[in-house]
């Protein structure tokens, strides 16, 4: 790996602290070694001090943005969301090498964004402790960043990193080295690590419908919408009928892409390809032998059973946002201010359908092994019925735990536009409880306190969900907000800048830091934010995580609202 002063690495650290707002400690240079390693080859250089004078001479912030994901990507754990991992170690792995074994095939898995790898790893100890040999399985764990790849064949790492290994399991799989510890060769033999890029329109390495499994996780935070609905596309066309999809908890395909179906699996929350998807229409694929895999005549006579992990669950129709125009916040031109502690007139919506009536039906796999194996148990859970006496005083009601954590989520947007923002914090409240890893609902609370002028409690939730995922625009986005609420406009002006440099085509952070430049008086740089903000929409532009109710949610109500504030500026005179 490439050598690095300790002074480079402190100088780089400091550079994204201050431009993107990305805290790396001492013990996280690492990462930047990595991501050194990736990006000095690309440009051509040898000295990581020549790299550091390319970050802040001319065309220096570009380049910070392209270094920007290779830093993160270090950022990874053995066991990573112990939901996940749970239903993969009870349910979904096991059931996975039975039905290998009696197809006479290998499990097909893919690690995609492997990192350093971390994830693929502790896959592979899950499978030996299963009974599954390495001769039995295929996991291909691949990386875009190849020196990432390159430090994950080596299987080492240090004792902070495999902190989260118990300690039978380091005692089986890995030997005591300098500064941590290594893989031992039985455990390597499990995994085929590869350079690959999620981003190309082909994934010639891949065949059509041979993979069990896909694990993508905190990997499409980084893609915009189109890139996102292309890789969904290949994921689909790659998984077998039945395969499952796991991305990460910050990570939903809610209103996003909807060809999979969502299933619950131990208490996770993962996407499948439908089992009778004959009407599937697939991205142009190369159809290459997978390796590991039978050829094609023999996976023809070799299909597997379509026997579902659990029925799909029941959609509850859930009306998003209501599209409101925020005008200018505290301008002179604004309709009217957004005064911290105020809450904002929002129409109310019809009220929510009643769902604690239904009864689930689930359809139950038996344990591996069993005699019934083959056979899934149908059973129908009756809801409970309260026979308790109804209290006088109006109570937030109960909040369903066995949708969706989107769904959920929905449910609270609802309460939100109605006005109702005391069962909506509540309700965002029960979801963190659950899953507190909720990027979607991490920033939603967040918007809720700054809205009920509770700011101190928003900066918390918007650290949280930066503490997640270090590049959530987001987080910077609404943080902005909050301040201006709160009336920091340096600390508004801090925040927006750092989203903009990590995504300098969103047209709606150059609208709110129009907004910001208006409260300074700062009329000229106040009009340049407005028609970047219009100049912006000539890109397309995402749907942001989170909900804020009055938060213009389209490139026409951007426009409207840019496009009027700046009207009302060009009637004043030049300062």
């Amino acid at each position: 790996m490439l050598t690095a002063s300790q002074r480079v690495l402190q100088q780089l650290a400091a550079l994204l602290l201050e431009r993107a707002g990305l805290k790396i400690t001492p013990d996280g240079f690492h990462s930047l070694r990595l991501a050194l390693s990736a990006r000095m080859p690309v440009l051509g250089l040898d000295e990581p001090e020549h790299y550091i004078q390319r970050l802040t001479g001319p065309g220096g912030e570009e380049e910070l943005r392209s270094l920007l994901p290779l830093v993160t990507v270090g950022h990874t754990e053995f066991f990573r969301d112990g939901k996940q991992f749970r239903a993969l170690e009870k349910r979904v792995l096991p059931e996975l090498v039975s039905r290998s074994r009696r197809e006479m095939r290998k499990v097909s898995i893919w690690s995609a964004g492997c990192a350093t790898g971390e994830e693929p790893y502790s896959l592979a100890m899950v499978l030996a402790e299963l009974g599954a040999l390495s001769l039995e399985v295929d996991l291909w764990a691949t990386d875009l960043n190849l020196a990432a790849v390159e430090a994950a064949k080596q299987g080492r790492f240090t004792s902070r990193r495999a902190i989260s290994i118990n300690q039978d399991r380091l005692t089986r799989f890995f030997k005591p080295v300098e500064e941590g510890y290594e893989a031992l060769p039985a455990l390597r033999d499990y995994i085929r690590f590869d350079g690959q890029n999620l981003a190309v329109p082909v994934f010639d390495k891949v065949a059509l419908s041979s993979l069990d499994l896909i694990l993508c996780r905190n990997v499409i935070i980084y893609f915009d919408l189109p890139t996102i609905r292309g890789l969904m596309d290949r994921f689909l066309a790659a998984l077998r009928p039945g395969g499952l999809l796991f991305l990460g908890y910050s990570e939903s395909l809610f209103k996003v892409y909807d060809r999979f179906e969502m299933i619950e699996v131990e208490g996770a929350f993962v996407y499948r390809r439908p089992l009778n998807d004959k009407s599937m229409r697939v991205p142009p694929l190369r159809i290459t032998p997978y390796p590991g895999e039978p050829d094609v005549s023999v996976r023809k006579r070799m299909q597997p059973e379509d026997v579902p992990l659990t029925t799909r669950l029941p959609a509850v129709a859930a009306p998003g946002a209501p599209s409101v125009t925020l005008p200018a916040v505290g301008a002179s031109s604004s309709p009217r201010s957004v005064v911290p502690g105020r809450l904002p007139a929002v129409s109310p919506h019809s009220p929510l359908p009643a769902i604690a009536a239904r009864a689930r039906v689930t359809s139950e796999l038996p344990m591996v092994g069993s005699v019934d194996s083959a056979r899934p148990r149908i059973t129908t859970e009756l809801p409970a019925v309260d026979s308790s006496p109804r209290a006088p005083t109006v109570e937030v009601p109960a909040w369903p735990t066995l949708l969706p954590p989107a769904e959920r989520l929905a449910m609270a947007v609802r309460k939100m536009a109605q006005g109702d923002f005391s069962a909506a914090i509540a309700g965002v409240q029960r979801l963190l409880a659950d899953e507190p890893s909720d990027l979607d609902g991490l920033l939603t609370l967040g918007n809720l306190f700054s809205l009920t002028g509770r700011i101190p409690e928003a900066r918390e939730a918007f650290a949280q969900a930066i503490q997640r995922e270090p590049l959530c625009v987001e987080a910077r986005v609404f943080g902005g907000v909050a301040a201006l609420q709160a009336g920091e406009l340096s600390e508004a002006r801090s925040e927006l800048g750092k989203a903009l440099f990590l995504e300098p085509t969103l047209a709606i952070g150059h609208y709110l830091l129009a907004q910001v430049h208006e409260r300074t008086q700062d009329h000229e740089a106040a009009r340049r934010s407005y028609r970047n903000a219009i100049a912006q929409l000539r890109f397309p532009q995402r749907p942001l995580a989170g909900h804020y109710p009055e938060m213009p949610d389209s490139a026409d109500a951007i426009s409207r609202a840019a496009r009027y504030a700046l009207a009302a500026l060009e009637e004043q005179p030049l300062r």
